[in-house]
Formats: C-alpha cells, structure tokens, sequence
C-alpha cells in the first residue's frame, strides 16, 4: 500500500518521519523484542534524527534496535560525504542513541569488496527483514545510489547490497542497497522535500521507470507500506 502525506516544510516532514519512526520501531521491538531501521543521508533525514535526539531519545530500549545504512560513498567516516559517518555523530552525542547496535560499512580496497563485505554482515546478524527503511530522492530520480541507467540497478542482482562505479554525482564510487533488499522491506518511507524535487517527483507518481518509483514499487510488490513525506515545496505547482 501507498500513502502521500502532505506538510508545510521540510522541517515538518522531519517531525512527522521522527515521530513514524518511534511507532514502527516500537511495535517492532514489541512484537519481536527487535527493531531493524535502514537509515538516509541527506538533509531531511538529519533534521528528522536530530528530533528523535532532542525529544524521543527515551522513547524506547534503543538497544534492541539495529541500524544499518542504506548507501555509502567510498570515503572515510570523517569525511563531509560519508552517510554513515555524518549521523551517527548525532547518535553518538546522545547516551540512549548511542546504545543502537550498529552493522558498520567497511571501506576496503575496492568497491566491490566493500559491498559483499556489507552485505555478507548484514547476513551474518540475522537479518531477514528490515521494519523501517529511509530514502530521499535526487533531481534525477535516483534513490540511494540507484541512478537511472546504473547497471547495478538495471540488472538483476541476488545480492542486498551491490557497488556502484558510476555514479554521476561525486563520488563516482558507492555502494548500495538493491532492489532484492528491498523486497524485505516492512516500510519504506520517502522524504520528498524542496521545490527542485517537483517535476521529477510527478514523473514518480506516474509509476515510470525512475529509480525511487522502481523502489516504492519493487516494496509494495512484496507486501511492504510506502509512505511518501512531501512538503508543499516539493508538492506544490509550479
């Protein structure tokens, strides 16, 4: 199932993806005393964790829920352009965040070893379903590191995560969840946020062949919920 929920900013759409994300991991880890959260780079998504910091921190036992990522650039931690290495800076300022269990990405010699390095950990821990998943989306429709025309997201693939060599935003390097992850996904919520996302963002709606309309419908297709998180830049007319 789909839904579209509309807000007046971005930074409403952070409060809203805060506060859904406390009720799914919640039940999560109700139901199955674990929670497994996929988590985004990009702007929105920052500002939604740094909510979760500020007033949900003790929402739940953060220690039963796993975190992985769900894209990362073949850069160290500290560097500007690592997802990984940006948010977990606002978990660790927080003492009940920064109990989280955590499958890090390792950054190995090739893309390709970090991949199945990746993927082969998030095997290794048991996972076989991810409850919340975050994206964004591009002004060309990418969603992760899934780029229109990527071969890692045109060819088929068994594994969850794959390398990416060619990306056309720096850096070229990544590696990425696939679509095959995405067929465990329970919910997937999209941050479709700011008035340069508005065009590309009616050509998802049409169910084309961008890659976040490919992701929302690949998790639909497998049973999963997608909710879409729009501000009314994003939304709005032209």
């Amino acid at each position: 199932m789909s839904e579209i929920r509309t807000y007046a900013t971005a930074e409403t759409v952070a409060e809203a993806a805060a506060e859904n994300a406390i009720e799914i991991l919640r039940l999560a880890v109700e139901l199955r005393d674990a929670a497994t959260w996929v988590l985004a780079g990009g702007t929105s998504p920052l500002l939604a964790y740094k909510k979760i910091a500020a007033d949900f921190a003790d929402a739940l036992d953060w220690s039963k829920v796993t975190v992985i990522i769900g894209d990362e650039r073949m850069v160290q931690f500290d560097h500007k352009d690592s997802n990984w290495g940006t948010i977990i800076e606002i978990f660790e300022k927080n003492e009940l965040l920064a109990q989280v269990k955590r499958i890090v990405p390792t950054i190995h010699e090739t893309v390709e070893a970090s991949a199945t390095a990746y993927d082969e950990a998030i095997r290794q821990n048991g996972i076989d379903r991810f409850d919340l998943v975050w994206i964004g989306v591009g002004e060309d429709g990418h969603t992760l590191s899934l780029f229109p025309g990527n071969a890692g997201f045109i060819e088929p693939t068994e594994q969850w995560v794959i390398p990416i060599k060619d990306s056309p935003k720096p850096p070229a390097e990544r590696f990425s969840f696939s679509l095959k992850a995405l067929e465990h996904v329970h919910e997937l919520v999209i941050f479709a946020v700011g008035t340069s996302k508005r065009d590309i963002l009616r050509q998802a709606r049409l169910k084309g062949k961008l890659p976040v309309a490919v992701a929302a419908e690949t998790v639909e297709g497998s049973g999963g919920e997608v909710r879409w998180l729009y501000d009314d830049a994003a939304w709005g007319e032209v």
